[in-house]
Parts: C-alpha cells; structure tokens; sequence
C-alpha cells in the first residue's frame, strides 16, 4: 500500500548569532546531485526564496545563514544581477 504522506523537513536561516526576530523556515532536501551534493534549502525571504546546496545540513545552514544576512542588511536583490529561467520562473543569481 502506498502512503498517503509526504514527509517535509524544514530548515531555518537567521540573520546574525542574537536574536530570533530575523529567522526565516524553509524546506531541506537530502539527495545527490550532479556534482555530488547531498542537501538542498530553499527558505522564503521577504518576498522572494534563497537557495543553496552544500555537503552536509552543517554547512548549508552557514551558507544559508549568509545568504539572509546579504538580503537583509546588504539588500542584494537590489543589484544588477545574471538572470536565468528556470522551471517556470526567472531566477536572480546573485
């Protein structure tokens, strides 16, 4: 019999090491890609995603953690960026 349920693991990112009031959810995915990486986060910021891929959740989680700092404080969606189309939506490469 097939299950019905999608188990969904959720990741966090937070801008900074004090403070929980800048800390965003998102979903973790463990599986290899072509270039060997195991896990994938995509967490929502404001009103668009960051995503990045790393080797282990460790260091994901710093990447990810980066990533938020650059939206928040460096406000980097704002700067000439390399767009790409991807699935069904344009992607900002910054």
């Amino acid at each position: 019999m097939e299950s019905q349920f999608l188990i969904t693991e959720l990741f966090n990112a937070k801008a900074g090491k004090t403070g929980w009031d800048r800390c965003f959810y998102g979903t973790i995915k463990r599986d290899i890609d072509a270039d060997g990486h195991p896990v994938f986060g995509k967490i929502k910021v404001l009103d668009g995603f960051i995503c990045a891929m790393a080797s282990n959740q460790w260091k994901l989680g710093d990447i990810l953690d980066e990533l938020v700092l650059m939206v928040l404080d460096y406000d980097i969606r704002k700067h000439p960026a390399i767009m790409t189309f991807f699935a069904v939506s344009t992607m900002n490469l910054n």
